[in-house]
C-alpha cells in the first residue's frame, strides 16, 4: 500500500514537472481587427491591447490558454469611428471592458498549424471559436500566430448588420470581422 501512494506521489510530480507556464511577454501587445462593409470594398483595420495571458504547455500539449483583452483600448485612427465602435451600438467598452478566449480542449503542438478550440466572451456572449494559429517555440519564448474570422452579431452586435437589416445597402456592414496577430509569451 506504501508503494502504490509514493508511486502516485511520483508520478503526479512527475505530471508537474512537465507542464511550463508561460506569461505575456510585455502587457502593451496588440492584435489587429479588420472590418469591412458588406456592399462595398473598403475595410477598416485598427487595433486592440492584450491585457493578459497565460499558455501551458504539458508534454507537448497545450493544457491551459487564457487570453484576456482590454476592450477600452480598441482604437483606429479616426476618432470618431474609434467612438462609435466603443459605443452601444458596437462593443460597448464601458460596460464590457474585457474580451476572454479560454482554451476548452487540450490541443497538441506536434504539427506546424493547431486549432485553439476554445470559448470567446465578447459584451457576456459566450461562443464557441476554433482558432487556427502557428505555434513556435524557442527556449523561453513562444509565438502564438493567427488569423481568424468571426461573426459579431453572435455576440450581439447588430448594428447596420445586413443578417438583421435586409434594407440595408450602401451603409451595411459585414457581419464578419477578422483578428489577427502574433502573442508572444515568456516563462
Amino acid at each position: 500500500m506504501k508503494y502504490l501512494i509514493i508511486t502516485l506521489i511520483a508520478l503526479m510530480l512527475s505530471v508537474n514537472c512537465n507542464a511550463q507556464k508561460f506569461n505575456l511577454k510585455n502587457k502593451k501587445q496588440q492584435v489587429e481587427w479588420t472590418g469591412k462593409a458588406a456592399f462595398k470594398a473598403y475595410s477598416l483595420t485598427g487595433t486592440l491591447t492584450l491585457e493578459k495571458g497565460t499558455i501551458q504547455i504539458t508534454d507537448n500539449m497545450i493544457t491551459k490558454l487564457e487570453i484576456i483583452v482590454n476592450m477600452k483600448s480598441l482604437d483606429h485612427d479616426n476618432s470618431d469611428l474609434k467612438s462609435h465602435l466603443r459605443s452601444a451600438d458596437f462593443f460597448d467598452v464601458n460596460q464590457y471592458k474585457k474580451a476572454v478566449f479560454k482554451l476548452v480542449k487540450p490541443v497538441d503542438i506536434g504539427g506546424k498549424t493547431i486549432t485553439l478550440n476554445g470559448m470567446m466572451t465578447i459584451k457576456n456572449k459566450t461562443n464557441e471559436e476554433n482558432i487556427k494559429a502557428v505555434l513556435t517555440q524557442n527556449g523561453n519564448t513562444i509565438k502564438l500566430s493567427f488569423d481568424h474570422k468571426m461573426d459579431r452579431t453572435t455576440y450581439n452586435i447588430k448594428y447596420n448588420s445586413p443578417s438583421f437589416f435586409k434594407s440595408l445597402k450602401q451603409n451595411a456592414i459585414a457581419d464578419e470581422f477578422a483578428l489577427k496577430g502574433t502573442i508572444n509569451f515568456e516563462n
